[in-house]
């Protein structure tokens, strides 16, 4: 029969690399997932120029283009795009503009 510190140690184990996989998971995205990932987060640091979210949102996409593999250029290119999709009409029914669901709504176009 299994002593429970050993069933426990075990299971312990099991977290802790489940875990450390799941921590490291966007480093072993495709490249085109990162850029995805990339446009989402540059789409929300245009939308939310200042504060934590904005902070955030730089940090994430600098990670994101630090792991991927698409050239400078491309990069580059969405800077038109984000701003033809923030200028859309996503108004709520309360009348603001939803520039997160924009953002989402662009990194999967």
């Amino acid at each position: 029969m299994w002593d429970k510190k050993v069933v426990a140690q075990a299971i312990v184990m099991l977290v802790i690399s489940g875990t450390a996989r799941a921590d490291m998971a966007f480093k072993h995205q495709s490249g085109v997932r990162l850029f995805q990932h990339y446009a989402q987060a540059s789409c929300l640091a245009s939308a939310y120029a200042e504060g934590e979210f904005y902070d955030q949102a730089v940090s994430a996409l600098n990670g994101y283009r630090e792991f991927g593999d698409m050239p400078l250029e491309a990069y580059e290119a969405l800077i038109e795009p984000i701003q033809y999709w923030l200028q859309k009409d996503y108004a709520t029914k309360a009348g603001t503009q939803n520039n997160l669901m924009k953002c989402i709504d662009f990194s999967e176009s």
